[in-house]
């Protein structure tokens, strides 16, 4: 049985969401920023008329107003977009029950079955995108091929509103002549080093001698070198189906750089509360503690320590993250964002050797303390109980990383 996957995008999807109910700013340059106060200025998404001005994704606000002295700025309604998002996967529901999310925007489908052909497919794929038009508005580009790779590439090639196909009978003449930079997972530095030597198409990467790949790249180069050949055997899980985490995480730019040790302290404990929520959410625990610090030039470093237990208690991330804070950082250079992750994991629930010992019995109460924070939240709301710490400085301690990365992408491999 041949595979027919498709992958369907958002056209400008933060941007398209804004305009839904103010239709007046659909001919004028829009552009959906983050706020400048938390230091997120950024461009997150632009409509159309603010694209052929020039405006890109990533740009700070005042580079965009330079290309575009008649850009409007409006903040993200991230309410609307979630609910957006689930009004069109329960759309893509009605087509196969095998969807992949690639965060709210983007979502690889897959429609393979006995009878099913690209043909069949491509009319999908329209069927599709008249739906998501006539039901909430929107625009969807979509890509169709037999594999996730080959398939997002369709979903770039015309936009907005469209379905393009690449396979084996057009591969040569629409595949091949792409700048390598359009492949997945390959960004500005990876372009340059296989433009260094004389890669600059997806053709030409997919006629590299992989063990030159390898050398050039590491591993990376033999997982770019099956994706220009299409490689993705990689089953898609059924909607609802529980995929396997290796690792729960989160980072957050903080609203001002972390200069002392108690700045650290309050940006620390709202992202070891978050991990903490979200393995005990997963019905988790983890064995290993990363820290990831990023600096003001953005240069990032990573440092990790291995427990001698299991937990998802906030406490104990919390200690061994500022550990390794204390033991990596010269309390000198700013800090501009920090991240703390969490992997070895495993399934929480397993029964647990009581113990009198003094520090088993403190962990024992935080961890029941940690659960009824949880109950709280659950009820009222996050904000609802905060520590006495988050109250020393508001701009740091109002972050909610949970809900500040809700919409972050989910990973490409499951």
């Amino acid at each position: 049985m041949s595979r027919v996957i498709l992958h369907a995008d958002l056209n400008n999807f933060y941007a398209s969401v804004a305009c839904v109910d103010r239709p007046e700013l659909r001919e004028v340059p829009v552009a959906v920023c983050g706020d400048p106060g938390k230091r997120h200025g950024i461009v997150l998404a632009k409509n159309m008329p603010a694209k052929r001005q020039g405006v890109r994704t990533g740009q700070v606000i005042w580079q965009a107003r330079q290309l575009c002295p008649n850009l409007q700025t409006i903040a993200p309604d991230f309410d609307e977009v979630l609910r957006l998002s689930g009004v069109i996967r329960s759309i893509f529901c009605r087509y196969t029950n095998r969807v992949q999310p690639f965060g709210v925007d983007e979502a690889w489908l897959d429609v393979s079955g006995p009878d099913m052909s690209i043909a069949q497919g491509e009319r999908i794929a329209n069927h599709m995108r008249h739906a998501v038009r006539e039901e909430t508005g929107l625009t969807l580009s979509v890509g169709v091929s037999d594999n996730r790779v080959f398939a997002k590439l369709g979903s770039d090639l015309k936009k907005p509103d469209a379905v393009s196909v690449i396979c084996d009978q057009n591969r040569a003449s629409v595949l091949d002549p792409l700048p390598v930079g359009d492949l997945l997972f390959i960004g500005p530095a990876t372009v340059r080093k296989l433009n260094a030597v004389g890669v600059y198409t997806v053709g030409q990467l997919a006629q590299t001698d992989p063990m030159v790949l390898k050398g050039l790249l590491g591993k990376t180069g033999l997982m770019l070198s099956g994706f220009a050949h299409g490689n993705d055997a990689a089953a898609m899980l059924e909607t609802g189906a529980r995929p396997t985490v290796k690792s729960v995480g989160n980072s957050v730019t903080a609203a001002h750089d972390i200069l002392t040790e108690q700045d650290a302290r309050i940006t620390l404990v709202g992202l070891c509360e978050s991990v903490a929520s979200r393995l005990r959410k997963h019905g988790l625990c983890g064995r290993v503690v990363e820290l990831s610090m990023r600096d003001g030039a953005l240069a990032t470093s990573t440092r990790q320590a291995t427990l001698d237990f299991t937990t998802d208690c906030s406490y104990d991330i919390f200690d061994a993250a500022f550990g390794l804070l204390m033991q990596h950082w010269d309390g000198k250079t700013p800090l501009r964002s920090m991240g703390v992750c969490v992997s070895r994991l495993c399934a929480a629930g397993c029964a647990v050797q009581m113990s009198f010992l003094p520090e088993d019995a403190r962990r024992q109460r935080n961890a029941a303390l940690d659960r009824a924070v949880d109950d709280i939240r659950r009820r009222y709301g996050h904000n609802a109980i905060q520590r006495a710490l988050m109250l020393s400085d508001h701009r740091l301690g109002s972050i909610n990383p949970e809900k500040e990365h809700v919409l972050c992408p989910e990973p490409y491999f499951r």
